[in-house]
This record gives C-alpha cells, structure tokens and sequence, in this order.
C-alpha cells in the first residue's frame, strides 16, 4: 500500500530560505545555522517517514510556520521563503523531488511558547482539476 499522507511537527524556530554567500575565493555556500536548521528538518522527516520510500506522484503541502514573536520585518520573511526552506529540506526523503508539490499552503502564526512548524504532505486531490476544467467550460460558454 502506497503512503498517503505523511504530518510532523518541527520544535524550531522558522527561519526563511537565505540568499547564498559567496566567499572572497569564489566559493558558495549558505550559514551555518541555516544549514543546520535544513538538517533538523530533514531527520524529523526520516522520522517521520519511519523507512518508508518517498512519496510519488502529484502532492499537496500544507505547512503552518509558529515563530515566537510577530515580527513585520522583512528579516523574518515571506511564506515563499519559508515554505522553499521547509521543501528543500524534504526533498529526497518525503517525495521523490520538489517538483512533485502542485499546492502549497502556507499559514503564520505567533506561539511565544511553542515555536514550531508543522507539516502535512498529501496526495493532490484530482477533483481541482475538475474544477478548473468546469471554471473554463463556464467561461467558454
């Protein structure tokens, strides 16, 4: 049987994709603590996926962002940034590659006592197809 679902909760701190850094001998990287909050991502999802191959197909993500303090600087970031983080942490673990997410919905809340982000990847439903499908015919008409 093939894995439908899979939900987990990260106790971190959301912390938005940053740009790389380029050293003064041409190298690229990203910081230490950015890198370090990816690889916390990723061993809650092996965790999670207790084994399991990653997940196929067309996927939806439904990621909740909890930060300590609301914050309207653009230092915290944007739900782009924060989803392209929490996604690339995942790849290769949950689902195959990034590129199988067709939705992604992203939600920020402030928990000053229990910063974290939950995350739920799922099959994508074919009924929006549907819908789009019947939203053109409507138009057409």
């Amino acid at each position: 049987m093939e894995l439908m679902k899979v939900k987990f909760v990260v106790p971190i701190e959301p912390l938005p994709q940053t740009r790389p850094r380029f050293s003064r001998f041409g190298g690229v990287y990203f910081p230490k603590s950015f890198q370090e909050y990816k690889v916390t991502i990723s061993k809650a999802a092996v965790l999670a996926m207790q084994g399991l191959e990653p997940m196929t197909g067309e996927l939806k993500a439904v990621l909740k962002f909890y930060r300590k303090y609301k914050r309207i600087s653009c230092r915290y970031g944007d739900c782009d940034n924060l989803s392209k983080a929490v996604l690339d942490a995942c790849n290769g673990i949950v689902y195959a590659d990034d590129s199988q997410i067709v939705s992604v919905t992203c939600t920020k809340y402030t928990d000053k006592d229990k910063p974290r982000i939950e995350i739920e990847i799922q099959r994508a439903e074919k009924s929006a197809e549907l819908t789009i499908d019947k939203a053109n015919d409507i138009i057409s008409e």
